[in-house]
């Protein structure tokens, strides 16, 4: 399976152009979008990604910074799997978005005991895909450039727990790259409004790679 897996996209103009080329050119089985599409609005951004998006499998969380309208349009179209399980294939996805508390009250933030008495309800395997706005506590790509580790404790909690195969996840700007805790790779996703995204390869082994959509602005 090959998934392209996009987060904090933050209202970007250029994400579009180069994400629309790159799907012109390029063919995935998915397409993660692990939060914050928008910063805090407008809802126009979204509607215009979801048109680029349109004709590809969508796996959609919301991130701290996108609105409840942003929410609607995505479950209107069938993309949103927060608090959801879904089956692609041979594996199952399983999301949750928005963050643990942020110092700056941005639109949804969610306590550390709801994160994990929700995420607590899914059954989880060696064929499951966490996808979460948030990434794990402490993991070493959760440390922001003012030095403050802001993972959610809820997150890596569940991840020792429940052992799933991998975390997609986005949110810390600085972090970034590929760490385990146990069994579970961690894949922090580059900042798209910074001209990235990440392609991951699910076979036998796994194998990922930075994608510059730059090049294909």
């Amino acid at each position: 399976m090959r998934i392209l897996a996009l987060s904090d996209l933050h209202s970007e103009g250029t994400v579009l152009e180069g994400l629309k080329n790159l799907l012109d050119k390029e063919r995935f089985d998915l397409v993660i979008i692990a939060g914050d599409i928008t910063q805090r609005g407008p809802l126009s951004y979204a509607e215009d990604l979801l048109d680029v998006l349109r004709g590809e499998k969508v796996l959609a969380i919301h991130g701290n910074m996108d609105t409840r309208q942003v929410i609607d349009l995505l479950e209107r179209n069938g993309f949103f799997f927060h608090l959801s399980k879904v089956e692609v294939g041979e594996w199952n996805f399983v999301g949750f978005g928005g963050s643990s508390p942020t110092p700056f009250g941005t639109p949804i933030e969610y306590e550390e005991k709801q994160i994990y008495d929700e995420l607590s309800k899914f059954r989880m395997s060696s064929k499951t895909i966490l996808v979460t706005h948030s990434p794990p506590y402490n993991s070493g790509i959760d440390k922001t450039s003012a030095g403050v580790i802001a993972g959610s404790k809820s997150i890596r909690r569940i991840i020792e727990e429940k052992k799933p195969f991998m975390d997609i996840c986005g949110h810390i700007h600085e972090g970034g790259g590929e760490v385990m805790i146990g069994n579970t790779k961690v894949i922090k996703v580059p900042p798209a409004m910074e001209g990235k995204a990440v392609e991951i390869e699910l076979g036998n082994n796994v194998a990922t790679r930075i994608i510059q959509l730059a090049t294909f602005y």
